[in-house]
């Protein structure tokens, strides 16, 4: 406790404080800017004609992706344009509806019938949590907190310097 009392302690630690929360606020507005790169909020896919013939055969279909790429909203838009009832996710799609679906907020593999391996990939396509902020703050701002309260610190001593009598 008795080195907090000392001015500079003090002053060291105001300034590594003030460098975190620029840094903060800088890591802030690069998160603010971050958006989902998905064009769409609902992810369309399109079930062609032959689907279920394809998959059963081992063959994967045109046109069908291997991941499902949704926005915030997580929702798929599913064309079923095949003959046959397709699944995603356990929802039913007769053919030539238009269903859509909300697989769930965790990223990973979900269930599909339209796909040969049985699982379809799924992203959510959102901003990441506002934490990851912490981190690119604590690395820029706290050196140069420090390096700006150090150059106070020394600025301030070589002001208190009494001035040299001058020979004249």
């Amino acid at each position: 406790m008795r080195q907090l009392a000392r001015p500079w302690v003090r002053q060291m630690l105001l300034w590594t404080l003030g460098g975190f929360a620029v840094g903060w606020l800088v890591s802030l507005l690069w998160w603010s800017m971050l958006v989902p790169n998905t064009p769409d909020p609902v992810e369309e896919i399109v079930i062609p004609p032959g689907a279920a013939d394809l998959v059963a055969r081992g063959f994967r279909v045109p046109g069908v992706p291997s991941v499902i790429r949704a926005g915030e909203s997580g929702t798929v838009r599913i064309v079923n344009n095949d003959t046959a009832e397709h699944f995603l996710a356990g929802n039913l799609i007769r053919p030539g509806t238009i269903a859509d679906i909300r697989p769930g907020p965790a990223e990973g593999q979900i269930a599909c019938t339209f796909h040969p391996g049985g699982v379809i990939g799924y992203q959510l396509d959102a901003r990441p949590p506002i934490t990851v902020t912490f981190i690119p703050a604590a690395i820029l701002g706290v050196p140069f907190g420090i390096a700006f309260g150090v150059a106070a610190i020394v600025a301030r001593r070589l002001g208190d310097e009494p001035a040299e009598p001058s020979p004249a």
